[in-house]
């Protein structure tokens, strides 16, 4: 691999629209892509790192930039990030993701596509206002497929049936927590032939009361009606969790059942958790599309989950996310679809046995090792 090969994931981000007005441009949009892809790949998480990375690698990356005034400021780097159309990053990160192979999955599994929000907390105005990205997460591949920014939490209702329609779901299995469980992304979910798995809690209480006495009367009458059960255990490092898994056939008189495209099943799951001596109980309750098989149910209610783990907390320990203070809605945006880049390139590789924060600095360290992520 060669500095040559590098335009293959770059000529994705190539034809950016430029915002910016024509006369006293001095350094070309495209030179200001590339360096910051790079540079937040190998470890920058400001605009003044993203400058310095350049700085000390400017001779290297003349080889396959133009770089006519040399490489540009702190100042520029925040200037273009304000202005560059979070669009147009949506689409091109799109099409780049839609480029990655992904392995199969084992027969009989399903792909979970996990849907939920984050807040990069640095971002708030003075009106207390911070930018709020929804993203969908492959929860076996490890890959961000898709992320759309919403002025606060309560937006996402509107922003995840949208997302579904430009990932192609088809067969997977669409999963989010209590706040995007509406009717919109269920029949999004079946109108793109994919399955959905929605968290049921307060905001939605007539139906989880509803939910809740089916669970409850089925225990009382000692479990007559069709279902399906199933129970795992875990144990590590001190802790043993035991699940239990019931799926029920959606209830004719259930409230507002018809809403609910092919409404099938309706489940309760109860884990139970025991750590130094000390045991915790928590029941959750969802709404699926998918017929009976707890098995199948409880894997993807398990596989939700880690959105957290594999991209909100890595964002927050491996790339500083809740300290960057990019408050204008174009830069966190910006910032947003750079780091989600750079998850999605670290994460894939299996070479290296590593978390991602030390990827990103044998990346930096390591010119052969970034040349590699970039045409994994």
């Amino acid at each position: 691999m060669t500095e040559q090969d590098i335009p293959k994931l770059i000529e994705h981000f190539a034809d950016l629209p430029d915002p910016r007005h024509a006369r006293g441009i001095r350094h070309h949009l495209i030179d200001i892509v590339c360096i910051s892809i790079l540079a937040v790949i190998c470890g920058a998480n400001t605009y003044s790192q993203i400058q310095q990375y350049g700085q000390a690698n400017e001779e290297w990356l003349r080889r396959f930039l133009r770089l006519p005034f040399g490489v540009p400021s702190q100042d520029t780097f925040e200037r273009v990030f304000a202005i560059l159309s979070p669009d147009a990053w949506q689409g091109r990160f799109l099409a780049w993701t839609r480029t990655l192979v992904v392995p199969e999955l084992p027969e009989g599994e399903d792909e979970v596509l996990a849907l939920d929000g984050k807040t990069a907390r640095g971002s708030k105005d003075l009106d207390g206002n911070a930018l709020h990205t929804v993203s969908v997460w492959s929860s076996q591949f490890e890959v961000v497929f898709s992320q759309q920014q919403v002025p606060d939490k309560s937006n996402e209702i509107t922003v995840m049936p949208e997302l579904v329609e430009v990932i192609n779901p088809a067969g997977a299995i669409i999963t989010t927590d209590a706040m995007g469980t509406q009717k919109q992304l269920a029949w999004a979910a079946r109108e793109h032939h994919a399955h959905y798995l929605l968290a049921l809690k307060d905001n939605h209480p007539t139906l989880l009361e509803d939910v809740s006495w089916a669970f409850d009367h089925e225990d009382e009458s000692g479990w007559k009606s069709k279902h399906s059960y199933c129970q795992t255990m875990d144990k590590a490092h001190g802790r043993e969790e035991v699940r239990e898994c019931w799926v029920l056939p959606a209830p004719e008189l259930l409230y507002q059942r018809e809403s609910w495209r092919d409404l099938s099943s309706v489940v309760r799951v109860r884990s139970k958790r025991r750590v130094n001596g000390k045991v915790s109980e928590k029941t959750r309750y969802f709404l699926t599309s998918l017929a009976g098989g707890a098995e199948r149910v409880l894997r993807a209610a398990r596989f939700h989950w880690g959105i957290e783990n594999g991209l909100h907390w890595v964002l927050d320990v491996a790339f500083d996310e809740d300290r960057s203070r990019a408050r204008l809605k174009n830069a966190q945006a910006t910032w947003v679809a750079l780091r989600h880049l750079a998850i999605n390139l670290l994460k894939r590789d299996k070479t290296v046995k590593a978390g991602v924060e030390a990827k990103r600095l044998r990346a930096g360290w390591d010119r052969a090792y970034l040349l590699k992520l970039l045409n994994s």
